[in-house]
C-alpha cells in the first residue's frame, strides 16, 4: 500500500468519528449522489471528505434553527450554492471594504472595481472549498 492512500481516512474511521459527534448521522451517500452532487456543482470532494460522508450523512434537527452541517442529500439547490460561495463573498467583501489585496493577482489597481474583477477571477482559478460544518471548509478538487 502507498502512503498516500494509508493516509486516507477510512470508511471505519470516519464511522468511528461520527459516532462521538452529537448529532443524527444517516446512511452515507452514495457514489450516484456524489456524481451528482459533484457535477451539480463543479467540483469533486477531496478523499477523506468524500470517505466521511460516505461512512454517514451528519444533518441537523430541524427544529433546533442551527444550520451546521449542510445536508447534500435535501438541502436546496441555491442553499447549496450559497453556502458554497461563502468563502469567496467573504475575501470579496474584504478586497472592497478592507483593502485585503493577495499578492498572486499582482499590483493593486487604483480602481475598486478592476480591483473586484481581478480578485473575482483570481478566487475562481483557486480551489472551490465545499462546507464540511458551519464555517468549516475544506478545498474540493477541480470539477471535471
Amino acid at each position: 500500500m502507498d502512503e498516500h492512500r494509508r493516509d486516507r481516512l477510512s470508511i471505519e474511521s470516519a464511522r468511528r468519528l461520527q459516532r462521538q459527534l452529537p448529532t443524527e448521522i444517516t446512511p452515507g451517500l452514495t457514489d450516484s449522489e456524489f456524481d451528482t452532487i459533484e457535477s451539480c456543482y463543479n467540483f469533486r470532494f477531496a478523499d477523506d471528505h468524500r470517505a466521511f460522508l460516505a461512512a454517514g450523512l451528519p444533518v441537523d434537527e430541524p427544529e433546533s434553527g442551527w444550520r451546521g452541517w449542510p445536508d447534500w442529500r435535501r438541502d436546496d439547490t441555491e442553499v447549496l450554492r450559497a453556502w458554497l460561495a461563502q468563502p469567496a463573498e467573504g475575501v470579496l467583501f474584504d478586497v472592497e471594504h478592507n483593502g485585503f489585496w493577495h499578492p498572486a493577482w499582482g499590483d493593486q489597481p487604483a480602481d475598486p472595481i478592476r480591483c473586484l474583477g481581478i480578485a473575482r477571477r483570481g478566487l475562481e482559478a483557486a480551489p472551490r472549498l465545499v462546507p464540511v460544518f458551519g464555517h468549516r471548509f475544506l478545498p474540493g478538487i477541480a470539477g471535471q
